[in-house]
């Protein structure tokens, strides 16, 4: 399988493996391929900063095969959808039906608008025998905004998505984050307790 144009790829804070890029247009999120060949889209705080280009005779050193094989399939899939594209733009366009107007309708009192709401304090909290974090709670909030968990005989736990996102990168990544939407750690981990409110 060879390439040939450059492959756009963003580093892993965690485990510095390289996910390819697919789309980065998504706010703070990058739609990748992992090294197991899935296509996901995470968090971009994921990865480090600077984005790698890996040129096409290093793709086989940098990328497993299972990643350069769901990028072939992606770029046959785009291929085909720019050809559809094309196809579609030159068929003529159908005859234009004429359309009655309908009366201009009076225009309402603007309501004064309300002041954005400020995107930052506790925005989500839930307790639970351990410490379990619930990815449909988490994934809406902002990343100032933090979530409170109340894990029985151990007290509070209160984290900004932000500092979520940068410190639990194993929970995020976890099969059972990812696909069943929740993550629970056996016992709580040294990086969790700076969280534990006093």
């Amino acid at each position: 399988m060879s390439f040939d144009q450059p492959i756009d790829a963003v580093r892993n804070r965690k485990n510095l493996k390289l996910f390819i890029v697919i789309d980065d247009s998504l706010e703070l999120r990058y739609k990748v391929i992992n090294p197991s060949g899935e296509v996901l889209i995470l968090p971009d705080l994921l990865f480090e900063d600077d984005p790698v280009i890996v040129q096409p005779e290093e793709a086989t050193i940098e990328f497993s095969a299972e990643q350069l094989a769901a990028y072939a399939e992606h770029l046959k899939k785009a291929a085909a959808q720019a050809e559809a594209d094309k196809l579609a733009a030159l068929r003529p366009e159908p005859p234009r039906r004429v359309v009655a107007e309908a009366a201009p309708r009076p225009r309402a009192k603007r309501q004064p608008s309300t002041p954005p709401q400020t995107r930052r304090g506790l925005a989500a909290s839930w307790s639970a025998p351990r410490l379990t974090f619930y990815k449909h709670k988490i994934e809406p909030l902002h990343p100032k905004q933090s979530f409170k968990i109340t894990v029985e005989g151990n007290g509070d736990f209160e984290i900004t998505k932000e500092d979520f996102m940068a410190h639990f990168n194993d929970v995020i990544m976890s099969p059972s984050y990812r696909a069943d939407g929740l993550f629970t750690y056996p016992q709580i981990p040294d990086k969790a307790l700076r969280y534990r409110k006093a």
